[in-house]
């Protein structure tokens, strides 16, 4: 009788079967998400623009749905040759509907969460959108929690899922990014912590323009969440989903680009049994690919949190590989 390993084996495919399975995956998890719009005009422009000492900072809006429009912040670095690399950066959530872009810029929240601010610092243009129903994304009237309930449900009637949404939503800020001349469009990635980090794997999953990622606290399977009776935002939940696989399938499907996760030890709301069990199924994969040294865990003795080592390690990652 075969072991569990060897039947994870014989789930992946080959080197040579990799690109009709990676496409028939592709498709099979779009179907599960409810799909994605027409990709439209993005209409962006820049509200403002203020030059700093080391930097260059922007206020800009662009449209990921007609007429629907994202604020977001985008950094640039002074005294740099470009095209220079990006990363989209996706903030927490925390149950903090009034902080988002602002967070990880670093101008309100936990000092922790400002690696759009350090990477910009470090020579990459940064990007920062609020997600639906944060900060400038609020509904004028229900509350945060109203609104990501009520969203959820609408999209679920429609046939579609939050989760589909916010992946859209990213892969749109890659089209800004891709657009601009200050950006290298082949070096593109993406970082979060926690809602970010699964917005991270979820989105490098479907948009192979994001050529690296690295996710904090965000990384696990939906067996050990449920084994640990642990619950989180509505997008993290996509109908079906566990009949066609778990995260380590869906992690699987970005080799072989470059992927970190970062995990706590004592993070309950994210098991790092989950993280160990995603990185060594999807480790599989890359090695086959081989690209094993394109994916790799660190584990904190920590919690749920971006500590300064995680960080500096997420941004080596990009160093390396961007």
């Amino acid at each position: 009788m075969k072991g569990s390993s060897d039947l994870a084996l014989l789930a992946l495919p080959s080197a040579a079967q990799h690109e009709d399975w990676l496409r028939a995956k592709k498709r099979q998890l779009t179907r599960l998400l409810g799909g994605f719009p027409t990709r439209d005009s993005l209409n962006a422009t820049v509200v403002r623009r203020k030059e700093e000492a080391d930097r260059v900072v922007e206020w800009i809006t662009y449209e990921v749905e007609p007429r629907e429009v994202v604020p977001a912040i985008m950094l640039i670095p002074r005294r740099r040759t470009p095209p220079l690399p990006a990363v989209v950066c996706h903030h927490q959530h925390a149950g903090q509907y009034d902080l988002g872009k602002s967070e990880v810029v670093g101008w309100a929240g936990n000092p922790q969460q400002a690696y759009a601010a350090e990477l910009c610092a470090r020579g990459y243009v940064t990007l920062a959108p609020d997600a639906i129903g944060f900060e400038e994304r609020a509904h004028p009237r229900l509350s945060g929690p109203e609104y990501e309930r009520f969203a959820a449900h609408e999209l679920l009637l429609k046939g579609l899922t939050l989760q589909g949404k916010m992946i859209w939503d990213v892969m749109r800020a890659v089209d800004y990014l891709a657009s601009r001349k200050e950006v290298d469009p082949n070096r593109i990635g993406m970082i979060g912590h926690s809602l970010g980090a699964a917005e991270t794997w979820f989105s490098m999953a479907l948009e192979p323009r994001i050529a690296a990622g690295a996710a904090s606290c965000g990384t696990t399977t939906y067996a050990a969440v449920l084994a640990a009776e642990r619950y989180h935002n509505y997008g993290f939940y996509v109908p079906g989903v566990l009949k066609w696989g778990d995260i380590s399938e869906v992690v699987s499907m970005i080799a072989p680009r470059p992927f970190l996760a970062l995990a706590g030890e004592q993070d309950h709301g994210f098991p790092v049994s989950g993280a160990r069990e995603v990185a060594a199924r999807a480790s599989m994969l890359y090695r086959r690919l081989g690209k094993a040294e394109a994916l790799d865990l660190f584990v904190s003795a920590g919690g749920h949190e971006f500590t300064e080592e995680m960080r500096k390690r997420a941004y080596n990652w990009f160093d390396r590989w961007l």
